[in-house]
C-alpha cells in the first residue's frame, strides 16, 4: 500500500502559516525490503531528518498552522530534490551504500515518483491553494558532524530570497537562546531549499527553511520542547505574512 502524505489542518483559509517537512519519516514500504539498508542506518540521519516531524507537528499545533509531511524515507525518493538531482534516489549516502538504489530502471524511477514524490508535492500545492497568503516554512534537521567537520551551532536559517525575512527569523531564534547561522549547514543560494523555493515561487508566497541540530531532537519530548521555544520566533513573522510579495 502507498502511504499518503500526512496533512495537519490549520484554521481554514485564515491560517497564516503552512509548514512542510520533506524528510519526516524513515519508513520504507515492505516491498522495497528496506532498500537493503540496515535499520540502524535507515533510522539515522541519512534516512530521515531526526526530530523534524515532531517539531513540525508541535509548531502546527501551537500556531494553528497547516502542515504537510512526507511519509517515506528520503532514501526511497528525496522530496527536497529537483527531478534532475543526482541525490533524488541516491546510490550511497555519507559512505553508506544503498543497494536498492544501485540500479534503478526508468520504470521503477517513474513508479517511485508517481507513488511517493508527486503525491507529496501535490498535497503541498493543494494546502497552499487554500492558504493563499500564508508564510511557507520548511522544517529540517541536520547531523552535528558530517565528513569529519563539526557543526557547532543549534539552528540554521536557509534562504535564497526574502533576505529580510531570514534575518528577522534568525534574530528571533537567537533571542530564544539558540546559536544561529544564516545559510548553514547548507546554503539556499546553492539551490538546497528546493521544495520551499518551488512551492513558494509557484504560489507567490514568502518562504524560508529552518535546519535544527538533531542533537537537540533525540526524543519527541525534546523536539516538542525545541518547537515550544521557536513558537514566538516563528509567530512574530506571521502578521506580515498576510500580504503577498509584489
Amino acid at each position: 500500500m502507498t502511504p499518503a502524505p500526512v496533512t495537519i489542518a490549520g484554521s481554514g483559509r485564515a491560517a497564516r502559516l503552512v509548514i512542510t517537512c520533506e524528510h519526516a519519516s524513515p519508513e520504507v514500504p515492505a516491498e522495497y525490503a528496506g532498500l537493503g539498508v540496515p535499520p540502524e542506518h535507515l533510522h539515522d540521519h541519512i534516512g530521515w531528518d531526526i526530530g523534524a516531524a515532531a517539531v513540525t507537528a508541535e509548531l502546527a499545533r501551537q500556531l494553528d498552522a497547516a502542515a504537510v509531511l512526507s511519509p517515506v524515507s528520503r532514501l526511497l525518493v528525496d522530496c527536497n530534490r529537483d527531478l534532475s538531482d543526482a541525490d533524488l534516489m541516491p546510490a550511497d549516502s555519507c559512505g553508506v551504500a544503498i543497494p536498492g538504489n544501485a540500479r534503478i530502471e526508468p520504470a521503477e524511477r517513474d513508479e517511485r515518483l508517481r507513488r511517493f514524490y508527486a503525491p507529496y508535492h501535490d498535497a503541498v500545492d493543494a494546502t497552499l491553494a487554500t492558504h493563499p497568503e500564508a508564510l511557507l516554512l520548511s522544517v529540517h534537521s541536520f547531523t552535528p558532524a558530517l565528513h569529519g567537520r563539526r557543526r557547532p551551532f543549534d539552528v540554521g536559517v536557509l534562504f535564497d530570497a526574502f533576505d529580510d525575512l531570514a534575518r528577522e527569523l534568525s534574530e528571533a531564534v537567537s533571542a530564544a537562546g539558540f546559536a544561529v547561522r544564516l545559510n548553514e549547514p547548507y546554503s539556499g543560494l546553492d539551490g538546497l531549499i528546493f521544495s520551499a523555493r518551488a512551492h513558494g515561487q509557484r504560489h507567490g508566497l514568502r518562504y524560508v527553511e529552518l535546519e535544527i541540530n538533531n542533537r537537540l531532537l533525540r526524543s519527541d519530548a525534546e523536539a516538542r520542547a525545541v518547537a515550544g521555544r521557536l513558537v514566538d520566533a516563528v509567530g512574530a513573522l506571521l502578521p506580515a505574512a498576510t500580504s503577498r510579495p509584489g
